[in-house]
């Protein structure tokens, strides 16, 4: 019986290693996508500035249409509170900022 016990908590032992393992990919995985879909909102906020996006509306661009207006390299900052994709994982850097002040 204690052969049988033993070998029980040895394997016990090996599937707990494993899962803290495969948290562990998963958690550095997630942490990488939230990375990248940050880089990606920033770029989409900066690049749509002008003309409008999803998240300001789509405003400006008629009025740029009309006005024949070419692009504007002066303001492509926007505002951190813009990042809805980024603010949607509870998880993402941008929630973890937050959080910690």
């Amino acid at each position: 019986m204690t052969t049988k016990q033993g070998v029980t908590n040895v394997d016990t032992r090996q599937e707990l290693a494993e899962l803290v393992r495969r948290r562990t990919e998963i958690s550095d995985t997630l942490a990488n996508l939230e990375r990248q879909i940050y880089a990606f909102e920033g770029s989409y906020l900066e690049d749509t500035h002008q003309y409008g996006n999803i998240i300001r509306g789509w405003d400006r661009y008629q009025a740029a249409t009309k006005a024949n207006v070419g692009p504007d390299k002066r303001n492509r900052k926007f505002k951190e509170n813009e990042r809805l994709f980024s603010k949607s994982s509870i998880t993402s850097m941008v929630n973890s900022d937050k959080s910690s002040h």
